[in-house]
């Protein structure tokens, strides 16, 4: 994730996934900011309480708010997600969520209930994150996050990194503060999957052409409404089903040969940035 954190009540961000049918790896991220002053007193906030479905997941479905004594804190979170079914909480099977829950229940000593952790947004499963925003509650202040960021990284999986954690105004809110995504997926276009691209990338082995890709994915630039991808039986408190994509990059990359040989075209990457509200 691009991390544009402000110092304003309504903190920015910009949020970068990787996936789709396969993810991508990881791309460099610019300098982050972070917002050094901790909070010196309590603040009140409203937290949305969901309830656990029939089918484990949490159901959106019903939301309510609640009044919270405490400080919130921002984390922005890059994982793998090879082994994971995505980010949302479930009983079973792991999630990303889940894992961090147990581990912030045990750096916290608090309860999963208590934390009030919240995504920025939900992915699929096997789909890879560069930098997920999330937030937590404690009802306690940290004098320093060096601590508990160490904590955090000790009792997570390798495959599971907090990137930053800071501290957040009130009026932060990991999903609903977001004003942007970027979903970057990645085509391997050869005859033989490389196997270190396995993971990270979608094979497709008859020739694509990128140019008329290009041509394509134009028509997708602009705002539109996506009513039709959301459910409408669910009130999962979206503002706005209208979304402006102001990008679509069909990029061809080349590849380094593992065997220190002349470098192969062959990869082609889909970066498709859109504006929230």
């Amino acid at each position: 994730m691009e991390n544009l954190n402000s110092l304003s009540p309504i903190q920015n961000e910009r949020m970068t996934c990787y996936g789709g049918v396969a993810a991508a790896a990881a791309l460099p991220s610019p300098p982050p900011t972070t917002l050094t002053t901790l909070p010196s007193s309590p603040c009140n906030t409203f937290v949305r309480v969901r309830e656990v479905g029939s089918g484990g997941a949490e159901d959106p479905n019903t939301v309510v708010k609640q009044s919270v004594d405490g400080f919130k804190w921002r984390l922005l979170v890059s994982y793998d997600g090879t082994h994971f079914k995505g980010w949302q909480f479930q009983q079973t099977p792991p999630t990303i969520q889940c894992i961090l829950e147990k581990a912030l229940t045990r750096a916290t000593k608090l309860e999963r209930k208590d934390l009030h952790l919240v995504g920025a947004s939900r992915t699929d499963g096997g789909v890879h994150a560069w930098g997920q925003v999330a937030h937590f509650i404690t009802p306690f202040n940290y004098d320093s996050l060096d601590s508990i960021h160490a904590a955090l990284n000790g009792l997570l999986p390798p495959d599971i990194r907090v990137r930053e954690i800071s501290a957040a105004v009130p009026e932060f809110h990991a999903r609903f503060s977001a004003k942007g995504k970027i979903y970057h997926y990645k085509i391997y276009n050869d005859a033989i999957m490389d196997p270190f691209q396995r993971l990270y990338a979608y094979h497709v082995t008859h020739k694509l052409n990128a140019a008329v890709m290009r041509e394509a994915a134009n028509h997708f630039i602009g705002t539109h409404d996506f009513s039709a991808f959301g459910n409408s039986s669910r009130n999962d408190g979206m503002p706005n089903p209208v979304k402006t994509i102001f990008r679509f990059d069909i990029v061809n990359m080349v590849i380094k040969s593992h065997n220190n040989l002349a470098p192969k075209d062959g990869l082609l990457s889909l970066i498709c940035p859109f504006h929230c509200h």
